[in-house]
């Protein structure tokens, strides 16, 4: 399990690709289970959603879950608006989103 700690303008679309490569890296090294805190987000864009869904499916995939935590007012419209809120749940506290997620192997 790991907790994904983001801040600012998130622009996965030009050409930033550090927070997928920390999405990768952490499927690479065998979590199933994440969870993105989203508190200090100011801006994602359209590619971040993509971003969204890959890390979705691939931690799915492996019996585990994504789950997001503090998502701005603003972020979690977006993810309404693309019917992304069903697989992706926003959790108010880190602890909430921790017991949510399901039981499944650990990262190292």
């Amino acid at each position: 399990m790991a907790v994904l700690e983001v801040n600012g303008a998130i622009h996965c679309g030009d050409g930033d690709r550090e927070f997928e490569a920390s999405i990768i890296e952490l499927i690479n090294r065998g979590c199933t289970r994440l969870v993105i805190n989203l508190r200090d987000v100011t801006h994602i864009d359209s590619m971040c959603l993509g971003v969204f869904i890959t890390a979705y499916v691939k931690f799915h995939r492996r019996g585990g879950a994504v789950h997001l935590l503090q998502t701005p007012p603003r972020i979690r419209q977006l993810l309404s608006i693309a019917r992304l809120e069903q697989f992706l749940p926003t959790f108010a506290t880190e602890e909430e989103a921790i017991r949510n997620l399901p039981a499944a192997g650990v990262c190292t």
